[in-house]
């Protein structure tokens, strides 16, 4: 039998963020439903609240260009999968106006295209003049690299708008006999509308020819953005200001039969950007959400157990059976975990882990689900590490390790992601430490110094963002916290009075 606590060791549940894990991601990546869709090219939009797992979608579509390729389908990213975003430059200098901010989305799409034609060396006419004209107008620098395209975009557009400039090098326009791109040398301004200096930007031209050049080789291009919560997270108003333009952009280029977009954004984001009516929206229909249920949780976290040889010798299973019988992946969990945390009418643990992990939306996510098992992984070989019994059985995780490793998940899910991104409310927040985790508008409004409809304001903000679960009626509504932000805050268990 091999010791438990060198199996413990051995075993990678992975990072909890997919960005930490780009090459060892293929190895237990689970291929539900969803993932088909999207790489049936049936859907173009994924929403899913943060941790959902849609960085991992598109990290692995990166990771498998080459498949793409051979079905003819070229993939160029718009972020980098990691490090910094290449976005940084347009936030000390954002476009004038929300058009403009269209054509910025416009022109980058255009050179990442542009860029992908050279890197494949396609250099049928309507490519090759394409490249010729997007270089000499120093849009599409010899480097390739994304934060170095995006700064020449941006910057070309920058001095359309710039009244004291007297002329623009490299001007970009279409040929009116072979509606080719060109390239003149200088163009003079006078003082014009923002509508009028846009007009002589043809984007809308340039992207219909370099579908054309895409078309002539029988291939098809996918843009992919993610990390957008990345990109303009220090500026809400230039996040909402991008992110429609973003989503305007996608539904003027829907018609272009070689060209999609592919964008991952945020559902909290989503309902941002979109408060207060956004049009478009409607037209935006190749949609789905990522969802995750105690079944495909659990098919998850054991297809990333049984990734691991030695976890494999240690309970002498076959992991392609375990892969196809959901029965079989649920023993599997249940060898090597209790039955139950908490005895009693509890539930079982990994319905307990699921309790503990979500916030007030009651949506599951794998990143917090990770964090728990691998942090209860490493409590308990600390525990054996320094002499403690071995779990009776099979058992290589105690009830002690799971409930000892949620004050540390609680803690990093407070800091990392509802103080970090949510920092209008932090100070509210902070001054629940120590209170009880069910409250009132009476009891908040004593606790924040403030009036009852200031306070039912606040905490309807709270449950907005997760912090929250609106309990009772809209005349005397309860607002409960959820396991995942108690110990952080050493919140203790009861209903205020």
């Amino acid at each position: 039998m091999i010791p438990k606590v060198e199996v413990l060791k051995a075993i990678e549940l992975g990072a909890r963020v997919a960005e930490d894990e780009i090459e060892s991601l293929e190895k237990y990546f689970v291929e539900t439903d969803q993932w088909r869709q999207i790489r049936s090219g049936r859907v173009d939009v994924v929403y899913g609240p943060k941790g959902s797992g849609k960085s991992a979608l598109y990290t692995l579509m990166n990771r498998r260009e080459g498949d793409f390729f051979d079905e003819g389908i070229l993939l160029a990213s718009g972020e980098n999968v990691r490090g910094a975003t290449v976005f940084s430059h347009v936030i000390s200098e954002p476009p004038p106006s929300e058009a403009a901010f269209i054509y910025l989305w416009k022109l980058y799409c255009l050179t990442l295209i542009a860029r992908t034609l050279r890197e494949y060396e396609i250099k049928n006419e309507a490519a090759s003049s394409l490249v010729a004209a997007l270089e000499e107008a120093k849009l599409l620098p010899e480097s390739g690299a994304l934060s170095v395209i995006f700064r020449s975009v941006s910057g070309y557009l920058k001095r359309w708008f710039n009244r004291d400039a007297k002329a623009v090098e490299h001007a970009l326009t279409i040929d009116p006999s072979s509606g080719a791109p060109t390239v003149s040398r200088k163009t003079e301004f006078q003082e014009q509308s923002d509508e009028k200096n846009l007009a002589e930007i043809p984007a809308d031209d340039l992207l219909h020819f370099a579908n054309v050049a895409l078309e002539q080789e029988g291939l098809k291009m996918w843009l992919l953005y993610d990390r957008l919560d990345v990109a303009f997270a220090d500026s809400p108003d230039m996040e909402r200001n991008a992110l429609r333009a973003l989503f305007r952009a996608y539904n003027d280029m829907k018609g272009l039969s070689s060209v999609a977009l592919k964008i991952f954004v945020r559902d909290d984001i989503w309902k941002r950007i979109t408060e207060g009516g956004f049009t478009e929206a409607s037209h935006i229909t190749k949609t789905i959400n990522i969802t995750w249920s105690e079944s495909s949780l659990t098919n998850l976290v054991v297809a990333r157990l049984i990734s691991n040889p030695k976890f494999v010798d240690y309970l002498d299973i076959d992991p392609n059976a375990i892969r196809q019988d959901y029965s079989e992946q649920r023993k599997v969990f249940y060898r090597i975990a209790p039955e139950k945390v908490d005895t009693g009418r509890n539930p079982l643990t990994f319905g307990w882990i699921l309790s503990r992990t979500v916030d007030a939306s009651g949506n599951p996510v794998p990143r917090e689900v990770i964090h728990l098992l691998d942090t209860a992984k490493s409590i308990q070989i600390q525990k054996l590490e320094r002499g403690e019994a071995d779990p009776e059985g099979d058992v290589l995780l105690d009830r002690a390790s799971f409930k000892e490793s949620l004050p540390q998940v609680s803690k990093t899910r407070f800091e990392q992601t509802l103080l970090a991104e949510y920092a209008d409310a932090g100070k509210c927040v902070r001054k629940l430490e120590g209170e009880r985790s069910e409250q009132t508008t009476k009891s908040l409004s004593n606790i924040w110094d403030i009036t009852e409809e200031q306070a039912g304001d606040m905490a309807r903000r709270l449950a907005e963002i997760g912090f929250f679960e609106v309990r009772g009626d809209k005349e005397s509504p309860s607002f409960w916290v959820p396991f995942i932000y108690r110990p952080a805050l050493g919140l203790v268990q009861g209903k205020a009075v």
